[in-house]
C-alpha cells in the first residue's frame, strides 16, 4: 500500500467514526430519534434495502454476532418497526420492514441531512461533494468486487 493510500486510510477511519459520534449525538438529542441506537437504525436500513432478510445476514453484513442482532430486532419489533415471518417449514424467519419503520427512516435521514447541511454546506463547492461521492462509489464498488470474487 502506498503511503498516500495509507494516510487516506487512515484519514477516512477517522473521518468515519468522527460521523458515528456526530450521528449519535445528533439522534440523542432528537425527540424521536432518541429511542434508538445508531446501529438499531442501520439494522433498520440494512432490512429495508433487503427485504425478508433473516438475522444471520443482518449479523454478517453489520460484522457483530447473531446475539447482538437478536437484541436489536427484538427492540424494533416491539416498537412496530419491523415484522417477522416464519416460513412454511418454520426453520427460517424472514424480517420485513414495517410502515412505522419506513417513516422513521425517513425521519432518521431527513434529522442527520438537515444537521450536516448546517454544518458543511458552506465548506464544499457542489463539483467537490459530486467527486467526492463518486470516489465513494468506485471504493463500494471495488469492495463488491472483491468480495463477489471478482476483483478486476
Amino acid at each position: 500500500m502506498s503511503q498516500e493510500l495509507f494516510t487516506a486510510y487512515s484519514k477516512f477511519s477517522e473521518a468515519i467514526l468522527e460521523v458515528n459520534a456526530y450521528v449519535a449525538d445528533v439522534f440523542a438529542n432528537h425527540e424521536e430519534l432518541k429511542a434508538y441506537s445508531p446501529q438499531q437504525l442501520q439494522t433498520l436500513r440494512i432490512i429495508k434495502k433487503n427485504p425478508s432478510i433473516s438475522q444471520s445476514e443482518i449479523a454478517d453484513i453489520q460484522g457483530v454476532f447473531k446475539t447482538a442482532i437478536s437484541n436489536r430486532i427484538k427492540k424494533l419489533e416491539q416498537d412496530g418497526l419491523i415484522a417477522i415471518l416464519t416460513n412454511q417449514d418454520l426453520r427460517k424467519k424472514a424480517i420485513s420492514i414495517t410502515q412505522k419503520g419506513t417513516e422513521l427512516l425517513v425521519v432518521s435521514e431527513t434529522v442527520i441531512f438537515e444537521n450536516l447541511n448546517d454544518l458543511l454546506a458552506e465548506r464544499f463547492t457542489g463539483d467537490e461533494i459530486i467527486k467526492f461521492t463518486s470516489q465513494l462509489d468506485e471504493i463500494v464498488h471495488c469492495l463488491k468486487m472483491e468480495k463477489d470474487g471478482d476483483n478486476k
